[in-house]
């Protein structure tokens, strides 16, 4: 061991991973780190699931920070939201054959992907019409259809939704989903536009519900949510160390920004946080090494070794000596309520030490 993973080491031996361990630094986070809209406040009825899309990189901001919440969205823009939040294939797509609709336009993949998952259709003339305002009844279709909601009611609540509409049972089963109330108990405005801030409230509150409703999902969920959060440490009002995740490519990055608060604090959160075992997650493995049951009491350290062992020092000049492990595959082993499974991340591993020199 060279002398500066040596003195990481020394650093360390303190620190406790995954067990019992007690960061005195409060994270500070968000669910969309590094993510902000000038008209999106907190106070907005529908921040949580603007945030929520945006942090996931489904929705983002126009040239000028902004969102525009109460903009209408375009049939475009919603392929767009729903081809992502599905997780489509939207490489290998089928041309989808609509004659205003070609491979420059910068929707077509979505489009394409939403089409050949038969999610949506086009208009009578062979049109898709991108630049149009998406409908509440469209909207309800490929929802229902692209989350497979279930339990579908075969009463009508609504007035203006007829019996005999292409639609209705689409709209049903988002009110018997309790996706929707309508506009009022008796309304759903089926022709009405659907807004930028309405859309990221349905297709979240969809995700929510589906969720809820399904015990395995649930339990990933909630793993996932404490993995994937993206957080700053700070102790005496300086930051020590921080945590980034990127939904597109399921890789977390973390970062110890010294070898003392920094490192203690990087190894409290995500994949090292102590409220893993209470969600059930049984083992842990980092890299190629043996996961390691977190019951046995020789596990904090185990995992404080198996971490160690793959950082590697920078052979780039600069002002610290960076010690760094990338595209390091850690697997949680979860086994909870009969519910079993394992979750794997790729995760980067920074650490930043002072240069002696």
């Amino acid at each position: 061991m060279n002398n500066l993973l040596r003195k990481i080491y020394a650093a360390t031996v303190s620190v406790a991973v995954v067990l019992g361990v007690i960061v005195t630094a409060v994270p500070v986070t968000t669910d969309a780190a590094g993510t902000s809209f000038t008209d999106v406040k907190p106070t907005l009825n529908h921040y949580d699931p603007i945030m929520n899309l945006a942090g996931r990189g489904i929705v983002k901001d126009y040239s000028n920070s902004t969102y525009r919440p109460n903009t209408q969205l375009t049939r475009g823009q919603a392929s767009k939201i729903l081809a992502l939040a599905l997780k489509l294939d939207t490489i290998n797509v089928r041309n989808p054959g609509f004659k205003d609709i070609d491979k420059s336009n910068s929707s077509y993949k979505y489009i394409a992907a939403l089409e050949n998952a038969g999610l949506i259709s086009g208009f009578e003339d062979n049109t898709f019409k991108p630049n149009t305002s998406m409908t509440r009844a469209h909207m309800a279709k490929a929802i229902d259809l692209g989350f497979k909601l279930e339990g579908k009611s075969t009463r009508n609540p609504f007035r203006d939704v007829s019996n005999s509409a292409w639609y209705v049972n689409h709209v049903k089963a988002l009110v018997s989903n309790k996706v929707t109330k309508g506009k009022s108990s008796t309304t759903f405005d089926p022709n009405s536009s659907i807004t930028r801030t309405q859309m990221a409230s349905f297709v979240v509150r969809t995700e929510n519900i589906k969720v809820a409703s399904n015990p395995f999902e649930k339990a990933r969920a909630e793993i996932r949510k404490v993995v994937t959060q993206n957080g700053v440490i700070e102790v005496g009002g300086k930051e020590v160390a921080e945590s980034k995740f990127d939904s597109r490519t399921n890789t977390l990055t973390m970062t110890a920004y010294n070898l003392d608060e920094g490192i203690k604090g990087m190894t409290g959160i995500n994949v090292f946080s102590s409220k893993l075992r209470a969600l059930g997650v049984k083992k842990i493995s980092i890299g190629n090494a043996k996961a390691v049951d977190l019951s046995r009491p020789t596990a904090k350290d185990t995992l404080k070794e198996d971490f160690l062992a793959l950082l590697k020092p920078s052979t780039k000049p600069s002002a610290y000596s960076d010690v760094s492990a990338e595209d390091v595959q850690v697997t949680l082993y979860s086994n909870k309520d009969g519910i079993q499974f394992r979750e794997t991340f790729n995760v980067n591993f920074h650490v930043f030490v002072p240069s002696t020199n």
